[in-house]
């Protein structure tokens, strides 16, 4: 009885973890896509990122690699912002990654870590990202979409207005 019970309850917490949300977010904008770009550019600044590559012409900008920490474990992040229809922020993460075999090479002259590239970052280390970038985006007028399909049911209202 018990036993059941502990599978039923492991199975249903299973169930309810949630996935973390891809590591991109979406601001909708009221201007020009130029003045969008000089926005994102300026918030980007303003947090102290350093820019590595601006380019008017393709509307992307991308910043250099910032490490960031959780637990004991290191990442590296740079922010790539492409601005079309919205501007869409994505995060390029990496991770660090303690190699078992350097306890045999003690002295090889080889380093104990590797950089393995990851799609995907823990959930409360996306958020310490994002909540900056959110914050200075909505003093330049730039609104979050906090749904896709909020944002289409907008569209199917307008359209029948």
């Amino acid at each position: 009885m018990i036993r059941t019970l502990f599978f039923i309850m492991l199975s249903v917490q299973f169930s309810l973890c949630p996935t973390p949300p891809r590591m991109m977010r979406s601001f909708r904008y009221n201007t020009s896509q130029s003045k969008a770009l000089e926005i994102s550019y300026t918030v980007l600044e303003k947090l102290g990122y350093e820019i590595e590559l601006f380019t008017k012409e393709s509307h992307l900008i991308k910043t250099y690699l910032s490490p960031i920490k959780k637990d004991l474990r290191r990442y590296d992040y740079s922010l790539a912002v492409y601005v079309e229809d919205q501007v869409n922020v994505f995060i390029i993460a990496q991770k660090h990654v303690f190699k078992r075999g350097s306890e045999t090479s003690i002295g090889g002259g080889k380093s104990i870590t590797e950089v393995d590239a990851v799609d995907w970052l823990p959930y409360t280390l996306q958020q310490k990202i994002f909540w900056p970038l959110i914050e200075e985006f909505s003093k330049y007028g730039l609104k979050e979409y906090q749904n896709i399909t909020l944002f289409q049911s907008e569209k199917i209202n307008i359209a029948n207005v």
